[in-house]
């Protein structure tokens, strides 16, 4: 009894912990006080365990939406290309992406120039003999998203790339790509791996600022972000 007391003490003081830095901060931060406690809520069926392993880092500043696709891809059971680097050993990266099909798509001097659109991340990705399908900020409310990524992101055979407004966050940017990973129902918030690790660390949002940070216009397509769902 005195150890199921302690234990229910200890899962209390850390709620209220939990519940006063989501009252405070729109992103939660990994290696934050609060990001310690949603980390160690991770499930065992979550998308962050597939993911983790081939988590990318972007090799510049705007291949956010290739680093990401590398990402699921490489978490995926699919035949992988081969690039000189790493041979004999098949591994997606942010340059073999760039197959002939691709490029006929958008080429790497454009991605470079203004990353990829919503549209552009489905057609890129299905040409990797993959499934992409993708949602619109506009296009979705709070509980529709909710609902939908807590069935998402425990599905083995399905990933979910987002593109959203860093504005939103209060980060610093414009649009960017990412990989979400899980979902915390205590908090309500999603984990997005974030590929720009050299200026962020994985980061927690809450639903409706998810909803509203993709539900953002992108200027060069003139439609709004969203999400894009992969699976074989």
């Amino acid at each position: 009894m005195k150890y199921l007391l302690r234990f229910i003490l200890i899962s209390f003081i850390s709620l209220v912990q939990l519940s006063a830095f989501a009252a405070e901060d729109t992103v939660i931060y990994w290696n934050s006080e609060a990001g310690k406690i949603l980390r160690s809520r991770i499930s065992a069926d979550a998308d962050y365990w597939q993911l983790s392993p081939w988590f990318a880092e972007q090799i510049n500043q705007t291949y956010c939406a290739v680093a990401s696709a590398i990402t699921v891809l490489n978490a995926m059971p699919i035949k992988k290309p081969i690039d000189p680097i790493y041979a004999p050993h098949a591994y997606f990266t942010q340059s073999n992406y760039f197959t002939p099909e691709v490029t006929k798509i958008i080429s790497p001097q454009t991605v470079r120039s203004q990353g990829m659109t919503r549209d552009e991340m489905v057609m890129t990705l299905t040409s990797q003999g993959v499934k992409a399908t993708s949602i619109a900020g506009d296009a979705i409310d709070d509980q529709a998203l909710r609902l939908l990524l807590q069935k998402t992101l425990r599905d083995d055979g399905q990933f979910v790339l987002v593109n959203f407004s860093r504005a939103t966050l209060g980060q610093e940017g414009w649009g960017h790509w990412s990989a979400l990973a899980a979902y915390d129902a205590q908090s309500d918030r999603v984990l997005i791996l974030d590929v720009a690790k050299y200026e962020y660390e994985p980061e927690w949002i809450g639903i409706g600022t998810l909803k509203k940070a993709i539900n953002t216009l992108d200027t060069t397509s003139n439609k709004a972000r969203g999400l894009v769902f992969v699976s074989m």
